[in-house]
């Protein structure tokens, strides 16, 4: 009987504190679908890159993801959002890819995961093509927009022509596409140094769900 009331204790002093720890308490929102997620972005054209995937609970999980959301037109924005262990599943080998885009022209969208800011390759409005020698083509953005890649964290990433075809067949495909050489996704290269983040962690269950809000308050209300 003692066991009894002791389990009911504990379970309700863990309500509690997952009440006082409700991500709801500070604006944030649920994701559990690929339309929720469009929901939640305005605007176009638009890239939208997972960067950070948490979870916390011993007995429930909960689990969330971050996203860093990459405007064309102005800089970039950072976003938690609380989602489901089924959607963390589907998303959870593209790490530091763009899981939506939604293009300018007729605000088409798309959910293929893609290198980050595949949507800005090609589009003339952002830059154009230089020969790298003879044969092959490198993509460059224009001098106002040279930000961009850094806010993507291609690094010494440069997409040529040849990745660039690759990139259309695959989302036309509607097949993920982690690069030519692997540099994109949870085991990416290029990945792996443009998100440390969530690798600089032993283990996702040793971060603290207070540092994680703090990043979200800190990046969204305090300026």
């Amino acid at each position: 009987m003692n066991k009894l009331i002791i389990y009911g204790i504990l379970l309700l002093t863990y309500l509690g504190l997952s009440k006082s720890l409700s991500p709801n308490e500070f604006g944030i929102k649920y994701v559990n679908s690929d339309q929720s997620l469009s929901d939640l972005i305005p605007g176009s054209p638009v890239s939208v890159i997972l960067t950070d995937i948490h979870s916390t609970g011993f007995i429930i999980k909960t689990y969330y993801h971050k996203y860093k959301v990459v405007f064309g037109f102005q800089s970039y924005e950072e976003l938690i959002v609380r989602t489901s262990r089924i959607f963390t599943e589907k998303y959870k080998n593209y790490l530091g890819m763009s899981v939506f885009r939604r293009y300018k022209i007729d605000q088409q969208e798309s959910f293929t995961p893609l290198p980050p800011g595949s949507i800005f390759i090609g589009d003339k409005n952002f830059g154009n093509w230089e020969f790298k020698d003879s044969t092959n083509k490198e993509w460059k953005f224009f001098r106002v927009y040279r930000q961009i890649p850094k806010y993507l964290g291609w690094g010494d990433f440069k997409p040529t022509f040849k990745i660039y075809n690759k990139i259309k067949l695959h989302e036309s495909q509607d097949k993920p596409f982690i690069g030519s050489n692997d540099e994109f996704g949870i085991n990416g290269t290029i990945t792996r140094k443009a998100f440390p983040k969530y690798f600089d962690r032993q283990s996702p269950k040793e971060a603290k769900l207070n540092n994680f809000l703090k990043d979200y308050v800190k990046e969204n209300f305090i300026k």
